[in-house]
């Protein structure tokens, strides 16, 4: 195995590793208050994707003609999404000199899109090639087994296990701000596993089956991982997860029985979690809200990557709970709309299409779109390294030349 696959797995299985050393410039102090989301932070992972990027390169220039040939023809055919991929970054570059109201921000954002796009593209290689098929499929099982575990212990013990190293933070059930639900009266700890919230855990189980689901799915991680994304209560990943199930559907008698399944459930279950997360409904509207003012103020152009949080301070907005509200639109479309502009977000809009053009199986249809009801219900595929990372990886995977599409389950 070339040392570049051996680099690709690596970027596969250090996804869920939360390690990171942030820096904490001036900019990434809103009201005096350090933001996560501003400051610049250097990742485990992008060491990896980084030596990934550079040991791809010289390998491939080194190469001889039949390898190059090859890369080729993966690469050619998608002449039009890497035109659109270098458009959109073009622009955020210019959006960030010319535009942003904080340029060091938007110059981060900008190679952090960057990193993205370089990794979507190679992954699509990656993924593309079928020797690497059985290699993949074990890291994946691996990583949704111990994230899975991790997420039921923690909901277990009502607590974080100290795992560090991993990139867990440190937090129980009495942790200030920390993600809750409420069942009949009683309060219990979201679980996060090694990831920043549990929408983000939640989402990288999603994504993961979606793609192993591919490679035929296995019947351990595929238990694992449900149980862990209902306890996780995440909304948007369980939505995602009951419309990758049906997408796949072949038989309409089948689809029938499903629809009705899925539709009872989900009212069972977000009766139950919304009455209990009345405060963060309340919250995304009014994010929303702002989103659309500042987009009547700077329809064009917007405001520039990451400044969305700058811009919120100025309306002093705070929350049921009494917490002034400093984070992002649940939207990636309206923070699109807002940073960058009608022209950001139509050039988006471009990319998600030739995206879409480029699943051709049921299993890239299904992670489409899983994609599109993150990108609807939460913007951490946007503004997160964890999600970029999971981006990134669901954009390779769509747009390969791996054509299996198994629907069955195997034992592992």
């Amino acid at each position: 195995m070339r040392k570049s696959d051996l680099l690709f797995l690596a970027v596969l299985a250090v996804v869920p590793v939360q390690l990171g050393k942030f820096f904490w410039p001036q900019f990434s102090y809103v009201l005096g208050l350090r933001i996560d989301y501003l400051a610049l932070t250097l990742y485990l992972s992008d060491l990896v994707v980084i030596g990934y990027f550079l040991v791809f390169v010289f390998k491939n220039l080194l190469a001889g003609q039949r390898t190059r040939k090859n890369l080729q023809k993966i690469i050619l055919p998608k002449n039009d999404l890497l035109i659109a991929f270098l458009i959109f970054n073009l622009y955020l570059i210019f959006n960030a000199a010319y535009v942003s109201i904080s340029p060091w921000v938007s110059l981060w954002f900008s190679l952090k899109f960057l990193e993205v796009s370089i990794l979507a593209i190679m992954a699509s290689i990656a993924f593309s090639n079928e020797k690497l098929a059985r290699s993949i499929r074990l890291v994946l099982t691996f990583s949704l087994i111990w994230q899975s575990a991790l997420i039921m212990l923690q909901f277990s013990f009502q607590r974080s296990l100290g795992l560090w190293f991993l990139g867990e933070r440190s937090f129980s059930s009495s942790t200030v701000a920390i993600a809750h639900f409420q069942i009949l009266s009683t309060q219990y700890l979201r679980p996060y596993g090694t990831f920043p919230h549990p929408n983000v855990a939640a989402a990288f189980l999603v994504i993961y089956l979606a793609i192993l689901a591919s490679y035929k799915l296995p019947m351990v991680p595929s238990i694992f991982s449900v149980l862990a994304v209902l306890i996780s209560h995440s909304q948007a990943a369980l939505l995602a997860l009951l419309a990758s199930v049906i997408s796949k559907t072949r038989k309409i008698k089948y689809l029938i029985i499903e629809g009705i399944f899925a539709v009872l459930f989900l009212w069972i279950f977000f009766k139950v979690l919304i009455q209990s997360q009345i405060a963060s409904v309340a919250e995304r509207i009014v994010l929303a809200q702002a989103a659309f003012d500042m987009a009547k103020v700077h329809p064009v152009l917007g405001i520039g990557s990451g400044n969305f949080i700058f811009e919120l301070a100025k309306l002093n907005l705070i929350s049921i709970a009494e917490i002034r509200l400093l984070q992002p639109v649940h939207n990636v479309f309206l923070l699109i709309l807002a940073e960058n502009g009608i022209i950001g977000l139509l050039l988006f809009a471009l990319l998600l299409w030739l995206i879409l053009k480029n699943a051709t199986t049921r299993s890239k249809i299904a992670l489409f779109i899983i994609l599109m009801l993150f990108f609807s219900f939460d913007h951490f595929l946007w503004t997160l390294q964890q999600g970029r990372l999971l981006l990134a990886l669901a954009i390779g995977y769509i747009v390969s030349k791996q054509k299996i599409d198994g629907v069955k389950s195997n034992r592992v």
